[in-house]
């Protein structure tokens, strides 16, 4: 071997030698720039209800269902799994079980501490099903609910639900024109 390729091959040599240590030196840097996320079981069955919200939003209640029970076997005391649950059971027409889910929902989010914003969502979606089921008195009572939870960000939602839900109710009770229940 020539003096000159062996000097070629021992800098090669020594740059492969010192980029690899730079890449094992640079993976503890890396780790201390970085923090590995938290991986708490509220976390955990908020990521499997976050799956289950993007297929409720597509109308994949089967699936959506699927990964809804998935987050409460994660953590059985997720209200708002439970919740979205109610909204799956109302879209499929199964109202005995929707309303299971809703009372849960709420049971659960009215324990301490209480985050108020979440117990409003879940009464402003509980009342929206019982005025599905002109329930009209109950649904009143739970947009009520809803709006005076103090940090309630969808005030303004529930207002024009319950508008809706008063204009249904009158359309259900006192429109003459109605037709007859068959």
């Amino acid at each position: 071997m020539s003096a000159w390729r062996w000097v070629a091959s021992m800098g090669l040599l020594f740059f492969a030698v010192c980029g690899l240590s730079a890449c094992h030196s640079a993976g503890p840097q890396l780790d201390t720039l970085t923090q590995a996320e938290p991986d708490s079981t509220r976390q955990r069955a908020m990521r499997r209800l976050s799956l289950a919200s993007a297929y409720y939003e597509q109308n994949q209640n089967d699936v959506a269902q699927q990964e809804v029970r998935a987050a409460l076997q994660i953590d059985p005391q997720f209200a708002e799994a439970y919740s979205l649950l109610g909204l799956i059971h109302q879209r499929e027409k199964a109202p005995v079980l929707a309303q299971a889910s809703f009372e849960q929902a709420i049971s659960l989010a009215s324990k301490s501490p209480v985050r108020t914003s979440d117990l409003a969502a879940i009464q402003h979606n509980y009342g929206w099903f019982l005025c599905e089921q002109n329930r009209f008195t109950d649904a009143q009572a739970q947009f009520d609910q809803a709006l005076a939870q103090s940090n309630y960000r969808q005030a303004d939602k529930s207002r024009q639900a319950t508008a809706l839900c008063k204009a249904r109710a009158l359309l259900i009770t006192d429109n003459p024109l109605r037709l007859p229940a068959q």
